[in-house]
């Protein structure tokens, strides 16, 4: 399990760094605190007025009747602040948590893929940020009263009676102590239980993607009680943490009652020995007994809301991990940091090369490249040489790739024959800068890849991996997101018609159900045409691009695809006999 970094234990200063509204949700809290603490004091006091009056002044209800209005009035006032204050909370909460996936997603995808898995990341940004809601709608809140209450109810103590104000002076910071010794321990029991959430998450994920495989082998049954095992150590820790949550909270609740019961049984003989006499006497000991657990409960509250927000803090650990992780850098934001210009422009190529990735990433043409009136470097060149020299790949867990050295030339077809896994698929990846050799370059027509613009790359490039990806909707919306400004009916129908797709209306899940993966396939083939169609794009990368077809429909697909190929760099991954007959060049290692 990964160790998160220490981090302070009331508030987080990156995620109100990382949120422009936190800082202002803050100061609506302190805002609201300072309100609601003249709301529990005036409340105090008409309560105190209204009993001693009664008892010990012998006033008429008549006589009492403006105070029980001012006394219902201050009631609905502060339940009303508490509602604002609420809302307020889960506004920020919404605001922190958008701001926060928007740059992990953004982060994510300026990273080379295939560092970290698919499930456990959905997990962190979706169900982990989601547990944030009680950090910002419960414990900030709390924890700006927390400062506030106790302050505005020790000085209403100290004028009305001193000694109270010192027994809640010297007993209010039993609660923090006790807060801070359970929750370090509490701390501990969290990070296993986003640490627990994550493995069952990423065991989830590998189980359902290959499930048909599964399925067909006869093993999926076999998969019960991997599951039952995964599931049990998650809710046994998931019982374990809120066991400490409820015993932290009967410990804050004990200290809270002890510290009241001293400051009651004090009050109580300055009564009975006449210390405190007729009403005034009766008004200032009720006014006191009743603000002493209102000086306790907000503290109390926090260490109750912190355990409810140990679980989104770390996973708020992880995303902060993911954002410190250092992005891909082109050879001119290198050169740009180093002649000191300003951050403005930074963030805006940083903010296309993300965006270019997104697209790539998910098999959308539409986001992957921005219009060329927004790169500040031109496309590549009519057809480049593609040259890789002594690069070497590695994956994290296993052996680095063997150095390869090789060129491709420009203008022609050339088919990676080499056996699987030995880094046909790495090399097309690295081409559009989601993978990065641990040593050697690679270059288009002797210019370092890493000295170019990679969204102009990215614009000059046509990419079909070997799982295309799917969204929910018609095969005509899938093929249509190849390009950024979407495409005309005819223009989809003859992608479609030349890549063999199913018909244009035929609908489609994102998880290819519906489809044969030969049918899929050839919706990925034609989002790619089209985008060759539209687009003109130099270099053609295809990756195992009619692994799943039949004899015939391979054949018809590749007389289609013929008429493409002139005039550009073609790299393709294939074994297929019929692949490596259009081949004006092989390449095996």
């Amino acid at each position: 399990m990964t160790t998160l970094a220490p981090r302070p234990a009331n508030v987080d200063r990156r995620l109100l760094h990382r949120a422009r509204g936190a800082t202002l949700f803050i100061g609506v809290c302190a805002a609201l605190g300072v309100a609601r603490t003249a709301c529990v004091v005036a409340g105090a006091w008409l309560t105190a007025s209204l009993i001693a009056g009664a008892f010990a002044g012998g006033r008429s209800v008549d006589s009492l009747t403006p105070q029980l209005i001012a006394l219902a009035a201050v009631l609905t006032l502060r339940a009303l602040l508490a509602s604002v204050q609420e809302a307020a909370a889960h506004r920020a909460g919404a605001v922190v948590k958008s701001g926060l996936r928007r740059q992990a997603l953004e982060r994510l995808m300026r990273l080379p893929s295939g560092n970290r898995h698919t499930g456990e990341t959905a997990a962190l940004l979706v169900r982990g940020i989601d547990a944030l809601d009680d950090y910002f709608a419960r414990y900030l809140p709390q924890l700006v009263l927390a400062v506030v209450v106790p302050v505005g109810v020790l000085v209403v103590m100290l004028v009305a009676y001193p000694p109270a104000a010192l027994i809640v002076l010297i007993t209010l910071p039993l609660i923090p102590l006790f807060g801070v010794l359970i929750g370090r321990y509490t701390r501990t029991r969290a990070e296993r239980q986003w640490a627990s959430t994550s493995h069952l998450a990423h065991h989830f994920a590998d189980l359902v993607a290959g499930l048909p495989t599964l399925k067909a082998f006869g093993r999926a049954s076999k998969q019960v009680g991997a599951i039952e095992v995964t599931t049990g150590a998650y809710r046994r820790r998931s019982m374990s943490l809120l066991r400490v949550a409820f015993c932290s909270a009967l410990v804050l609740e004990l200290a809270a009652s002890l510290s009241v019961a001293v400051l009651a049984v004090t009050v109580g003989i300055d009564l009975v020995e006449g210390g405190m006499t007729g009403e005034a006497g009766l008004r200032t000991a009720l006014l006191v007994l009743i603000l002493a657990p209102e000086a306790y409960l907000p503290l109390r509250n926090v260490g109750a809301h912190y355990h409810a927000s140990a679980e989104g803090l770390a996973a708020a650990e992880k995303v902060f991990a993911i954002l410190a992780e250092a992005p891909e850098r082109t050879g001119a934001a290198l050169e740009e940091e180093a002649s000191g210009q300003g951050a403005g422009g930074r963030s805006q190529r940083a903010g296309r090369r993300s965006a270019a990735a997104l697209g790539q990433r998910t098999g959308k043409g539409s986001a992957a490249l921005t219009s060329s009136a927004a790169l500040s470097h031109p496309p590549l060149g009519r057809a480049p040489t593609i040259m890789f020299r002594r690069t070497v790949f590695a994956y994290p867990g296993r052996q680095p790739l063997p150095e390869l050295s090789l060129t491709i030339p420009a203008g022609r077809t050339t088919v990676l024959t080499a056996r699987s896994g030995a880094g046909k698929s790495t090399l097309m990846a690295s081409l559009v800068g989601f993978r990065q050799p641990v040593s050697g370059s690679i270059a288009f027509d002797d210019t370092e890849l890493s000295g170019l613009d990679l969204a102009a790359v990215r614009r000059s490039i046509a990419w079909l991996p070997q799982r295309p990806v799917l969204i929910d909707g018609t095969v005509a919306e899938n093929v249509r997101l190849a390009v950024p400004d979407g495409a005309s009916d005819p223009a989809v129908a003859k992608a479609i018609a030349a890549a063999h797709a199913p018909a244009a209306t035929r609908t489609v899940s994102a998880d290819g159900s519906g489809l044969s993966a030969g049918e899929a396939a050839r919706v990925g083939l034609a989002r790619f045409l089209l985008r060759v169609d539209l687009l003109d794009p130099p270099v053609l990368l295809l990756d195992e691009p009619t692994a799943h077809l039949d004899t015939d429909t391979e054949q018809a697909v590749l007389d289609a695809f013929a008429p493409y190929r002139d005039q550009r760099t073609v790299l393709i991954a294939s074994h297929r006999p019929a692949v490596r007959a259009i081949a004006d060049r092989e390449v095996d290692w």
